[in-house]
Order: C-alpha cells, then sequence, then structure tokens
C-alpha cells in the first residue's frame, strides 16, 4: 500500500484502477471482504471506498445485494453527458478570462498526450488525457464547487467509456483535433464560439465514443458507423475539416 495515502484512499484509487482495468463487468457484485483481501486492509476502508463510488454513481448499493458496478442505461448515460455539457459550458463561460501561459501549455500537453496514446492503442490512458483535457477547463472557473461537479461527471463518463468504448476505435481519433479546435477558439477570444463548440463536443461525444449502447441490432442503431460518417460529413464538419474513418 502506498505509504503517502490514508486505507481509505488507497482502497478508492484501486477499486477506481480495476474498475477501469475491465477486472469487473457491468453489473458485476462487488464483495467488501474480497476486496479487503486484495488490497491489503480491512473491511472498513473498503466500505468507505464503495461509498464514495455510489455517491460519484459508479456504484450502486442497496441493502441486501451489496454494492455492484452500474450497469447503465442509455437513459442514465444520455443525463450525464446532458449535465457535463451545461456544467463545462458554465466553467469555460467563468474562466474564459483566467487563460494563462501555463494552463495553455497543460491542455497543449493534453491534446499531445491523447493523440500519442490513441496512436498506440492505450485506450485507458487516452480516454484519462482527454478527460484530464475538460478537467484543466474547468479549473479555469476557480470555482471548487462547479469543479467538483464537473469532476464526478467526468468520473463517472471514465467509467462508462472504460466499460463500454470498443478499444482502437477509430471514430474516437476525432477528439484531439477538436480539443485542438476547441483551445484555439479560446486563445483568439471567441468565447461565444467557443462555448457552444464545447457544448456540441460533449453531447456528440456520446454517439461517437459508445456506439451501440442498448441497440443490439446494427441495423437499427442511430448510432451506427454509417450515421456518425453522415454526421461528421455535415457542411459543419466538412467547414471544420473532420474526416471519420
Amino acid at each position: 500500500m502506498n505509504s503517502h495515502l490514508s486505507p481509505a484512499e488507497y482502497s478508492y484509487q484501486e477499486l477506481l484502477r480495476i474498475i477501469a482495468d475491465g477486472t469487473f463487468a457491468p453489473g458485476d457484485r462487488l464483495s467488501a471482504l474480497a476486496l479487503a483481501k486484495r488490497f491489503g486492509v480491512s473491511r472498513t476502508p473498503v466500505i468507505h471506498a464503495l461509498k464514495v463510488l455510489e455517491a460519484e454513481g459508479i456504484v450502486s448499493c442497496s441493502p441486501g445485494s451489496g454494492a455492484r458496478l452500474i450497469n447503465p442505461t442509455e437513459k442514465e448515460i444520455r443525463d450525464t453527458y446532458i449535465v457535463r455539457g451545461y456544467l463545462e459550458v458554465l466553467a469555460l463561460e467563468l474562466g474564459f478570462e483566467n487563460m494563462t501561459t501555463p494552463r495553455k501549455i497543460r491542455l497543449e500537453k493534453q491534446i499531445a498526450l491523447e493523440k500519442a496514446y490513441f496512436q498506440e492503442g492505450e485506450k485507458i490512458a487516452c480516454i484519462q488525457a482527454g478527460l484530464d483535457f475538460h478537467r484543466e477547463l474547468a479549473l479555469g472557473s476557480e470555482n471548487s464547487r462547479l469543479i467538483s461537479y464537473v469532476e464526478n461527471a467526468l468520473k463517472a463518463t471514465f467509467v462508462y467509456l472504460v466499460l463500454l468504448e470498443p478499444k482502437n476505435y477509430s471514430p474516437s481519433s476525432v477528439h484531439p483535433e477538436e480539443h485542438a479546435h476547441l483551445l484555439d477558439l479560446i486563445l483568439r477570444k471567441k468565447k461565444t464560439e467557443a462555448c457552444a463548440f464545447l457544448k456540441k463536443h460533449v453531447e456528440e461525444s456520446r454517439a461517437i465514443n459508445i456506439p451501440f449502447l442498448g441497440e443490439p441490432d446494427p441495423g437499427k442503431n442511430p448510432y451506427s458507423k454509417d450515421a456518425r460518417i453522415k454526421n461528421y460529413l455535415s457542411a459543419e464538419g466538412k467547414s471544420k475539416g473532420v474526416k471519420v474513418i
């Protein structure tokens, strides 16, 4: 165990890590006793970690059934992305004038990392780099309560993507370019355009990253590859030069 972390903090980080690694499938039961043995701690910090994850919407707990990894419905995921869109736009509006050189460098770094991880097939790291870009934008608001709300939504998004996004999924390659375009709008002081683009980017990310959710028949899937190609080859997509493979 990391000596710099409390047992509860360590249990939380380790539990989130193994969820991200795909150790559990959606809906799997999470035994506090088994996890405690795995982490080398008592049940108490594991139970605390499970309660934190429940508050963040990653774990579901019920009397008699214990804790289970979420098995999200399409509506639940859609709702998360809707909330994310509004929260992130609000954070960008509040922090639009707070774009410092260090923050610009950190955002550019996340874009470069996301692109590199995608090319290397590092799914988890790629997802994290993309969400870290959004985290850094939210930090510019300097509103701690808002930042915490965005963080919780991003953590839930992380789990959705880890559980449901196909690995080496080519349409996801558009995200670094879109993040770069958003940063360019911010640096050019295009506030209205930047906020509108951010909201659209978040809303469309769900359809891109989780293409077959809740629809087993590809012929009826509104988020099929053909549908995404049509969307991204729209007039606006062409004007941005976006290419979907």
